[in-house]
């Protein structure tokens, strides 16, 4: 087994987005699919809370162009199809370091997509086919990266891009704590890639006693010591 060998600091950037992207992309398909259950639902408060929050500048002029956009435009960098294409672009970079089976799963979800567009129109039956594919994506990692650290960087980016995005869309302190110990404990590994004093500030904004997302100021210093606290 292959373990800890030295990869280089734009090999591990690689691998860290890598994580990042494939996470945005499961985590926004979640959110999308939870924003549109709300809006068939008739419950318009919930929906258009969370519609606020995945497109804050109002991009969009309609329920349907928001969704349309967030799922294809390649020119939104929060999109589903924006966050596949920076997924292969580092994955196809990293191929001899995850393997053609994981990479493939990217490759699945990039052609479903490219079939998708084509129709103008969301159709979640497909679209769970990426959800899936994301998920099925780490597994195949888990499975075949021998090398532990190459695996790690990816983790972490995993981990710090669902960290952010539960705390961009107000998810509760114990989602959020949990996921930050997860992350810690992919840190340790690789410890010279944390900033400890981004570390330190989150170890004392994620406490109850200071938790509140209803707090934009607060939100966003929390935002932005999670994006901070890494080194890579």
């Amino acid at each position: 087994m292959v373990r800890n060998l030295i990869i280089s600091a734009s090999k591990a950037n690689q691998l860290y987005w890598l994580g990042r992207y494939q996470e945005r992309v499961y985590m926004t398909l979640h959110l999308l699919h939870k924003c549109y259950d709300q809006m068939i639902d008739g419950n318009p408060e919930k929906y258009h809370a969370l519609r606020n929050a995945l497109d804050p500048s109002n991009s969009y002029t309609d329920n349907e162009a928001f969704a349309l956009g967030m799922v294809y435009d390649e020119n939104n960098p929060s999109s589903v199809f924006s966050a596949l294409n920076h997924a292969m672009d580092n994955a196809i970079l990293l191929r001899e370091d995850i393997y053609t089976e994981t990479l493939s799963y990217i490759e699945l979800s990039i052609s479903l997509m490219k079939k998708c567009k084509k129709e103008n129109k969301i159709n979640f039956t497909l679209l769970q086919y990426i959800t899936d594919w994301s998920l099925a994506f780490w597994g195949s990692a888990e499975q075949r990266i021998f090398n532990t650290r190459i695996l790690t960087l990816m983790m972490i980016g995993r981990h710090v891009e669902f960290l952010d995005m539960m705390l961009r869309y107000n998810y509760d302190l114990k989602r959020i704590t949990l996921s930050y110990k997860t992350l810690k404990k992919y840190l340790l590994e690789i410890p010279a890639s944390v900033d400890s004093d981004a570390a330190n500030q989150l170890d004392a904004l994620l406490v109850e006693e200071a938790f509140n997302l209803s707090d934009e100021e607060y939100k966003q210093k929390v935002i932005k010591y999670v994006n901070q606290m890494i080194k890579i």
